[in-house]
Order: C-alpha cells, then sequence, then structure tokens
C-alpha cells in the first residue's frame, strides 16, 4: 500500500525517524502498510512474538505492564509520528509489554518478515533501531523518574501539556482514566487534582475532554514542582 505524502511528512517529524539516512528511511515506508485498529484494540499483547515495526499516524497508542496481578501501569503514551515495536524486532523474544489502540488509530506496520528482508540488504537498520530502543529506555527512566520526585500537581501538569503536543492545545480528547495511568494514581485523586486546575483557571473540564486555557500556567506548575498555587491537590 502506498504511503501517502502527507502521512510521510508526519513520520520524518518524529526525531528518531527523521534521523535515519534517507535510503533507510525509504525502505522502511516503502515496507510498510497501513493498517486501523479501534479504540482498545491490542496491536500485540505481553508474551505474544514478535510482529514487527510499527508507527502511529493517527491516533495513540499505549504501551501497559502488568507488574502484579490486577496492576495495570503505562510505560508509554505514543502520539503521531512514534514507532515502537523495536525491542522484540531486534531480539526476536516476546513483546514485553501489551500495545493498546487508544481511540481510532491508523498504523504503519512494517512486518518482521519484511524488516528482516531488508535488514539483510541494509544491515544499518540494526544500528537505527537499536537507537530506537535507547531513546524509549531514556524516556522510561525520566518517566519513572518523575513519578519518584515530582509533586503530583507537577506531574499532572506535565502530562496535560505532553498529550497536548498532538492537538496544538486545543481541547483534548483524552479520557481522565487514561491521564491518572500516564500519572500513576487513581481516577478520583486525579479530579481532585484537575479541579483544582479549574479552581485557579489553568484549565476546563469537559465531558470526555480537557481545555487548556493557561499553558504557561501549566508550564509553571512544572518548573516550581507543582507548588505554584496547585499543591493544595
Amino acid at each position: 500500500m502506498t504511503i501517502l505524502p502527507a502521512r510521510t511528512f508526519l513520520m520524518l517529524q518524529d526525531p528518531w525517524f527523521g534521523a535515519i539516512p534517507e535510503a533507510r528511511r525509504t525502505a522502511l515506508l516503502d515496507a510498510a502498510v497501513l493498517v486501523t485498529r479501534p479504540d482498545g484494540a491490542r496491536i500485540y499483547a505481553t508474551g505474544d512474538p514478535p510482529n514487527g515495526l510499527w508507527g502511529v499516524v493517527e491516533g495513540r497508542v499505549r504501551l501497559l505492564d502488568y507488574p502484579v496481578a490486577g496492576a495495570e501501569v503505562l510505560v508509554q503514551s505514543l502520539g503521531p509520528g512514534a514507532w515502537f515495536g523495536e525491542l522484540s524486532t531486534l531480539d526476536g523474544g516476546p513483546r514485553p509489554q501489551d500495545a493498546v489502540a487508544s481511540g481510532r488509530t491508523t498504523l504503519m506496520h512494517v512486518s518482521d518478515a519484511a524488516y528482516q528482508r531488508l535488514a539483510e540488504r541494509l544491515p544499518a537498520l540494526h544500528h537505527d533501531l537499536a537507537l530506537l530502543a535507547c531513546a524509549h529506555q531514556r524516556a522510561a527512566l525520566a518517566f519513572i523518574g518523575q513519578r519518584v520526585v515530582q509533586a503530583l500537581p507537577a506531574r499532572v501538569a506535565a502530562a496535560l501539556l505532553g498529550a497536548a503536543q498532538d492537538v496544538g492545545l486545543a481541547p483534548l480528547a483524552i479520557r481522565q482514566a487514561e491521564l491518572a495511568l500516564i500519572v500513576g494514581v487513581s481516577r478520583q485523586t486525579l479530579n481532585r487534582t484537575l479541579k483544582t486546575f479549574e479552581r485557579g483557571g489553568v484549565i476546563r473540564i469537559h465531558y470526555a475532554r480537557i481545555e487548556i486555557l493557561d499553558a504557561e500556567g501549566l508550564r509553571r506548575l512544572v518548573r516550581t514542582g507543582g507548588l505554584d498555587g496547585a499543591s493544595s491537590a
């Protein structure tokens, strides 16, 4: 299936993909097909064998881990332009997490067989995927660190700003349950913090969406560790 130029341009905005030499970028795009998954569909599950490399074109994908029975941890939330699935593609091992569509999601898919054929012809692709794995590891470590040291208002503000990057600060079509997973708290605890933000004029809560009214106020909360008028949450 031919990738539309606009979508190709979108994928180039990703720092990892944009840095790959053009010949290898083109090879991956030529090998990719577009697939669509409905909200909540599993792209792959923990323990599954490799099924290739994936890139988000529209929508979001959540990477979920289950450290203990009954506990669900959001490892990453990936928006348009992001690629994932590189670890099992590289080492051939089982998938370490679930990858789940959040909303109707369009993806680029380079099958495992297609990738292996490409890598035989372009072995430097292995190095490219290793860099992607390193980038994801660094992001995961930073995410864990933020959960440990940042106050809750700062974590919520950072999560809202991160989600807003995909929509340019327009109202976010993000469920509070998903935002709670990103921040690592219960939905009830998150809602109390969001209500504090709303009283402070930073956001407005609508049904199934959140509108950012003061992006600089959110950035200030992140810089001050959440101790700028919302610490009572």
